[in-house]
């Protein structure tokens, strides 16, 4: 069998575009949940940063039309607070958190099959 160049990257780009594809589906499914229960979904929490009595947590939030990412400081002198707030379409966030890292990817799609499972 001849190797052909450039085709095993170009498999892997369709694997990765299902994968996003299919995180995005999953997404769009359950936003409709949401905006028929009227209650967000928590996608994920990562503790960013933690020293004795104060902390940073990263919180990821799906709603009717988006994914919003908030990072709330906690503890101390510090009253809790949202530091900074991003605000994803649903397709932006699929390619995102791809990006980002393979466990969060792996975790956010579970929560979310989960999630989709519980209101079925």
């Amino acid at each position: 069998m001849k190797k052909v160049p450039g085709l095993q990257e170009s498999k892997q780009m369709s694997f990765e575009h299902c994968l996003i594809n299919n995180f995005k589906d999953k997404l769009l499914d359950l936003s409709q949940n949401v905006a028929e229960s009227g209650k967000p979904v928590i996608l994920y929490t990562t503790l960013l940063d933690e020293v004795s009595d104060y902390g940073e947590q990263e919180l990821a939030i799906v709603n009717e039309d988006f994914v919003v990412i908030q990072v709330i400081t906690f503890g101390g002198y510090v009253p809790i607070a949202v530091q900074h707030q991003r605000v994803f379409t649903f397709d932006e966030f699929a390619q995102w958190i791809y990006d980002r890292s393979n466990n969060l990817f792996m975790q956010c799609f579970n929560t979310l099959e989960d999630a989709l499972l519980t209101v079925r």
